[in-house]
C-alpha cells in the first residue's frame, strides 16, 4: 500500500510539469502549470465555502482529486471539448490512479460528487474552477495580453453560487497589484 501511495505521487508530479492548455489558443506558451492551478482553486474554493456555509472538507477533497485525471487525460481545452470528451473516462481513470489505497474510497466519492455537479459543495469548486481560470486570465491581460479579456465574456452566468459572482464582479475591475495597498 505505501508503495502505491509513492506511485501516486510520482504520477501527480506529472500535473507540476503539465501546463495548462487553455492559454495556447490565445497564443501563450508559458503559463501556469495543471498543479499550479489546482492549489488555487483549492485556496479560493475554501473560502467560497467558508462564505456560503458550506462543508469546507468536503470541498477541499473534491478540490484535491479534481485535476487528478489530467495526469493521464492531459488537461482538455474548450476547443477540443467541442470534438470528443474525456469526461466519461475521468472516474474510471481516477479509480485506476488511486490504486485502492486506504482512503480512496473517500475520494473516489468527492470526484463522483464534483462531477455530478448537484450538491453545494460540487458547485463551490465548480465555481473555483472558472474563476482560478479567470485569475489568471486578469494576470496575462494585465501583463499587456489583451486577447486574455474574451475569458472574461458570458462567465458570470455560469457561476452557481453568489460569493463566485461578487468575486468575479471585483475581479473584473481589480487590478493585479495586490501589494499597492
Amino acid at each position: 500500500m505505501m508503495k502505491d501511495i509513492l506511485k501516486l505521487l510520482f504520477e501527480l508530479g506529472v500535473l507540476s510539469r503539465m501546463p495548462r492548455t487553455g492559454p495556447y489558443h490565445a497564443g501563450i506558451t508559458s503559463h501556469e502549470t495543471a498543479a499550479a492551478h489546482s492549489f488555487r482553486v483549492s485556496a479560493l474554493a475554501y473560502f467560497i465555502a467558508q462564505e456560503e456555509k458550506a462543508d469546507a472538507g468536503k470541498v477541499l477533497k473534491m478540490c484535491l482529486v479534481h485535476d487528478f485525471p489530467e495526469a493521464r487525460l492531459l488537461n482538455q481545452t474548450f476547443v477540443q471539448e467541442n470534438f470528443y470528451s474525456v469526461k466519461e473516462k475521468q472516474p474510471e481513470v481516477l479509480e485506476k490512479q488511486l490504486r485502492g489505497i486506504k482512503g480512496s474510497a473517500e475520494l473516489q466519492e468527492a470526484f463522483d460528487e464534483f462531477l455530478k455537479g448537484e450538491s453545494k459543495e460540487a458547485k463551490i469548486v465548480h465555481d473555483a474552477n472558472m474563476l482560478e481560470a479567470l485569475v489568471e486570465a486578469k494576470e496575462y491581460s494585465q501583463q499587456g495580453i489583451e486577447i486574455m479579456k474574451i475569458w472574461f465574456l458570458g462567465k458570470k452566468k455560469n457561476l452557481k453560487t453568489e460569493s463566485a459572482r461578487k468575486l468575479f464582479d471585483i475581479l473584473e475591475n481589480e487590478d493585479i497589484f495586490w501589494w499597492k495597498e
